[in-house]
């Protein structure tokens, strides 16, 4: 009679041990699907990320506004004055380097339609839309001239949207 359970369990061991060691390969997979399907996920994510940067514009279109524009022909001349003044102390090789930078910026305004127009010498009339600064007398001048302009007029579309600063020349 002390067989009977002996007999009993010695067929249910195997089984229940099988069935033990076959929980724990099962609980192992998944473990390791879980770490594949997350390496899986991880790897995906890594990979959008890769196309959508390279599917992007590499930079940012920027709106330029006209007062900016304008601001920037302002200070085009105000080189260009300045390096008129400079000009014969540099060697000819800088000298050409930086009027060739100047004519690249005023052809960069030119195409928004920007233009800088300095009276420096012209004659004055009447009819320019000009603000006087100054009015300096010389009894040797005929006609009234621009002797400097101080600040350049500055037209977009033809319109003035800056009036030129000069200091006349007069008899």
């Amino acid at each position: 009679m002390n067989t009977l359970p002996f007999n009993i369990l010695i067929p249910v061991v195997p089984l229940v041990l099988f069935s033990v060691f076959m929980l724990l390969l099962l609980r192992r997979s998944q473990n390791r699907s879980d770490s594949r399907q997350d390496r899986f996920d991880e790897l995906y994510t890594k990979l959008s990320q890769e196309i959508k940067f390279a599917v992007a514009p590499k930079s940012l279109q920027l709106s330029v506004s006209a007062n900016e524009l304008v601001e920037l022909a302002m200070e085009i001349w105000r080189m260009e004055q300045r390096l008129t003044k400079v000009a014969d102390t540099l060697p000819e090789n800088h000298r050409k380097g930086l009027e060739n930078s100047m004519l690249k910026l005023k052809k960069y305004i030119s195409n928004y339609d920007i233009e800088i127009v300095d009276y420096t010498n012209q004659k004055f009339n009447d009819g320019l839309n000009l603000d006087v600064l100054s009015v300096e007398k010389d009894p040797a001048v005929v006609t009234p001239t621009v002797k400097e302009t101080v600040e350049p007029t500055i037209l977009v579309k033809g319109q003035v949207v800056k009036k030129a600063k000069i200091i006349l020349l007069s008899n």
